[in-house]
């Protein structure tokens, strides 16, 4: 089995009442893990979780990628890279006032980063009774 030189975990929870698709998705730099890929059509369900991941088992690369999931309230867009020298980066966007997204990276280790994006949905759009009555 080839050593994995630099690798990203990202799991994302999806706290929200959306059935999220992958719409889009490609690995730009190394592969992904094994048993860990997304591919378009792949669905994440209201209130669970999903890890996915990409490694780079090429001495001197780093790994790329991005994930765009669309559902009835938008889309969310995950992208991270981590070079072979240099700083990891992670960007997520929900383009929604009625979805909110937080971001957990845990880099103790710098060639093997996890990243937890969290979506949950604004409270009051949520709720099933309107304020004030």
């Amino acid at each position: 089995m080839p050593i994995a030189y630099r690798s990203v975990r990202v799991v994302l929870q999806n706290s929200t009442d959306d059935v999220m698709t992958v719409e889009g998705t490609e690995v730009l730099l190394g592969a992904w893990s094994s048993g860990l890929g997304l591919k378009n059509g792949d669905t994440l369900e209201r209130q669970s979780a999903r890890a996915f991941a990409t490694e780079s088992v090429v001495l001197q690369r780093g790994t790329q990628a991005y994930a765009r999931l669309g559902s009835q309230n938008g889309y969310l867009n995950v992208q991270w890279h981590l070079p072979w020298i240099g700083d990891f980066t992670c960007d997520v966007t929900f383009a929604s006032p009625l979805r909110h997204v937080a971001i957990r990276v845990n880099d103790d280790e710098p060639a093997s980063i996890a990243v937890l994006v969290t979506v949950t949905q604004d409270r009051v759009a949520s709720s099933a009774v309107p304020p004030g009555s």
